[in-house]
């Protein structure tokens, strides 16, 4: 029997790939659209659309009707507001439970892209393990976080669900990782005074773990990290991505005051235009912590998954942003 998927986000960077992949799983793929959603990365793939908003409850109580399954993809990683975040990430993520449980409680599994800003950084000398105590530090992974704890609650012994906490996700169609690349494009790379370590995971990778997720029993109930097991620091990405395009770069020393110094324009600009940028103050709160880690074991053994290094997804990607003329 062919599942039938329902896919929130789908729109977007991360849920235009998982989107693709389903489909080549052939799973047959719905999507939940706005009425100003751009569907120019999914327009010429063939999939059913459902157009309505998440935060309209008697719309969600016909919307999950007739699924197998339903990834929720949809989310803001970027407000002007800690109500806009929790808003969107946590109350709408509580209304789409809801309507599961009172219109389907048939559904196969519940699938949630959270982050790994929601669990918070880890000490220098060690990888986080999702068992940890959680400790965010913006308001985007503190809704990340609530959404999770609202999940568990609602859902545990009722429908079955698998939460994926993706480190830092780059690939095709990025446009907030895209900045390591264009810097190497003008044979740059950053480096920070202070050493900080981080994990990368290519979008595909994520795309291939909720199609592994879908109808696995062994990750019902549980919550994975998403990410390549190489730490890097800033540099060793800008260098890694250098090497495997072949453009040479040159260091270039960023020290923290810069960072703050962004952050703070950032804010006044946000308060200005009233929309979120890109490198917000709370953001440069998360870039400046010590240590992205985590620990992929979990999900490796689970689910068999194999992560895609950086040398070869950054030469698909930089070749990609090349070809679409970004550079």
């Amino acid at each position: 029997m062919i599942l039938k998927v329902l896919v929130t986000g789908a729109t977007g960077f991360v849920g235009s790939h998982i989107v693709e992949t389903l489909l080549e799983e052939k799973y047959k793929v719905v999507c939940l659209v706005r009425q100003t959603s751009n569907l120019k990365w999914i327009k010429d793939l063939p999939l059913e659309y459902l157009c309505g908003s998440l935060d309209d409850e008697k719309f969600l109580s016909t919307l999950v009707k007739g699924f197998d399954v339903i990834v929720h993809c949809a989310g803001v990683v970027r407000a002007t507001s800690k109500k806009e975040y929790f808003n969107v990430n946590v109350e709408n993520t509580k209304k789409l439970c809801g309507a599961i449980l009172e219109n389907n409680l048939t559904l196969k599994k519940f699938i949630f892209i959270s982050s790994q800003a929601a669990q918070g950084a880890s000490n220098l000398n060690s990888l986080r393990q999702v068992t940890d105590k959680e400790n965010p530090v913006s308001d985007y992974g503190r809704s990340k976080l609530s959404a999770e704890i609202e999940i568990k609650c609602m859902l545990s012994d009722k429908v079955p669900y698998t939460i994926f906490r993706p480190a830092a996700v780059y690939g095709p169609r990025d446009k907030d990782i895209f900045i390591f690349f264009n810097l190497v494009n003008k044979h740059l790379r950053p480096v920070t005074v202070k050493k900080r370590l981080l994990q990368l995971v290519y979008v595909k990778d994520v795309a291939t773990a909720v199609a592994k997720a879908i109808e696995s029993r062994q990750a019902n109930n549980n919550t994975y990290y998403l990410a390549h097991s190489t730490q890097y620091t800033w540099s060793d990405v800008g260098e890694v991505i250098s090497n495997s395009v072949g453009v040479k770069t040159i260091p270039i020393i960023v020290p923290d005051f810069v960072f703050y110094l962004v952050g703070f324009v950032s804010k006044f600009l946000s308060c200005l235009t009233k929309k979120p940028l890109v490198l917000n103050e709370q953001k440069i709160d998360e870039m400046l912590c010590d240590n992205w880690s985590c620990d992929t074991k979990p999900i490796e053994n689970d689910l068999e998954m194999s992560f895609t290094s950086l040398e070869v997804a950054s030469k698909i990607t930089y070749n990609w942003y090349l070809e679409k003329g970004f550079f």
